[in-house]
């Protein structure tokens, strides 16, 4: 119960809850008075204890350590052409970025993967809902000309293919080369980051409309796919279906259905969003919504083994955010609160592995090596996405044994920040409360001059999260 709201009920009614007292004394009139003085004085008392609440402490330790992580960013892990993030840098900043040509022959594979531009519009969307959030609270100009820069990093992705729908994952030097395969995972952030972008109030109407426009033309390409996505080649292939069973894909569908009503008010979106909603996808006996509210299947037995691979937080942290939105955008209490169950189970769910941060060592002593290019020698024309990922995961065991930091990082600094991202996202302060400690000790805990990848970046959309909702 809101006890400011009972207590001012209780004042503003107080003549009518109590009978008329008679006019002449008696022990019964005296004990009326008794109560009624009784109950008033407890009205104040509790009035004055809510409103006489101190704010909590700004942390300035905490909010150093976040804006070194910005700098750090900005220093190693941002192409400065094109504002779009990197995977990884040695710690003098060194880095083999694949050339135009090598984009053009898929070198390493045609999904960049191993290589430092693996994942720009992967990044940059959840990367932009962090700098956003910043600009909401500092409202300076700088701020929201860096959240502008990321943004038109998301926008030069899904325009440099000749396929339409494709979103690319990179660009080379030249601003315009880039490898033949997308997926979902940088798919379903590029639209979230497009949306926050355009509802946080940094871009004036002109510029909406222009991300509006194109937003929905890769909506309505994808929708011709039936949300598969396209490799940016015709005949190759498509890498990922946003119509695939479980809640991690099916939240990304409803999500970019309600997003594109959101920004464009167009029926057909929204009558999409329904039907999508109420449709059990393919080898699956729920309906969207069921799977929605059931959350990510956490590893909870034992989180120290990690999640699957398909479950891990920095793979499954979009789908929470879309779930956060969700709950923001739904108007129907029934919908909006199997998204908000959605939402709370898997917070809880991440919170027990938020103790893994205290497994990453800063001075360890394992190497990692950026020259991506020695996985070359096991390089094949690949004409199609099969062999494309057959390649990318027979590179990536020799990556693994050449890069063992790479590794590390991704076991005990990726995943316990992430889920320090999906924790907060829920909004759950009751839940976030009762893990804040560990929750700033784990975002404290890293040296980030250290790390050689990036993935660290997502402390700032989990930090601003936190800042903005006032959570802690």
């Amino acid at each position: 119960m809101n006890i400011y709201f009972s207590a001012r009920s209780t004042l503003k009614s107080s003549k009518v809850d109590f009978f008329p007292l008679p006019t002449k004394p008696t022990l019964g009139h005296l004990m009326v008075k008794v109560i009624h003085s009784l109950v008033l004085g407890i009205s104040f008392f509790l009035l004055n204890a809510v409103s006489a609440q101190p704010p909590k402490p700004f942390d300035h330790a905490l909010d150093q350590q976040i804006e070194q992580a910005r700098l750090e960013i900005n220093r190693r892990f941002i192409s400065p052409q094109y504002s779009i993030l990197y995977d990884y840098a040695g710690r003098d900043g060194n880095n083999f970025l694949p050339t135009p040509d090598e984009c053009k022959t898929n070198k390493p594979n045609g999904l960049a993967w191993w290589s430092p531009i693996e994942n720009g519009a992967f990044f940059n969307g959840i990367y932009l809902d962090g700098l956003c959030n910043r600009w909401k609270i500092s409202k300076k100009e700088a701020d929201a000309r860096e959240a502008r820069k990321v943004a038109d990093g998301l926008i030069r992705l899904a325009t440099v293919g000749s396929v339409p729908g494709f979103v690319s994952r990179d660009v080379a030097s030249d601003g315009k080369s880039h490898h033949v395969a997308g997926s979902d995972d940088q798919t379903g952030p590029w639209f979230y980051g497009m949306w926050r972008y355009i509802k946080s109030g940094i871009p004036d109407r002109t510029e909406q409309e222009k991300l509006i426009k194109l937003m929905e033309t890769v909506g309505n390409a994808l929708e011709k796919t039936n949300w598969q996505l396209p490799c940016d080649q015709q005949g190759y292939g498509y890498r990922g279906n946003l119509t695939d069973k479980g809640c991690r894909i099916s939240v990304r569908l409803v999500f970019i259905y309600r997003a594109l009503y959101d920004v464009t008010q167009r029926k057909k979106w929204m009558d999409g969003y329904h039907q999508r909603l109420n449709e059990i996808p393919e080898g699956d006996s729920l309906t969207r919504l069921e799977l929605c509210s059931q959350g990510i299947l956490y590893e909870t037995a034992n989180p120290e083994k990690g999640n699957k691979t398909e479950n891990e937080f920095w793979i499954t942290g979009i789908s929470q955010a879309n779930l956060k939105a969700l709950v923001e955008l739904e108007q129907t209490p029934g919908i909006r609160e199997k998204f908000r169950q959605g939402l709370n189970l898997t917070a809880e769910k991440a919170a027990l592995h938020l103790l893994r941060y205290k497994n990453f060592d800063n001075n360890h002593g394992l190497s990692f090596n950026e020259n991506w290019r020695l996985l070359d020698s096991l390089w094949k024309p690949q004409p199609d996405i099969a062999t494309t990922l057959a390649l990318a995961l027979q590179q990536g065991r020799e990556w693994s044994k050449l890069s063992p930091a790479r590794v590390y990082e991704d076991k005990h600094m990726r995943e316990p920040l992430w889920a320090c991202w999906v924790v907060l996202l829920s909004g759950n302060k009751l839940l976030i409360k009762q893990h804040e400690v560990v929750l700033k000790n784990a975002l404290m805990h890293y040296n980030w001059q250290q790390l050689y990848t990036s993935r660290f970046f997502v402390v700032l959309p989990a930090y601003y999260e936190a800042r903005l909702n006032r959570l802690f």
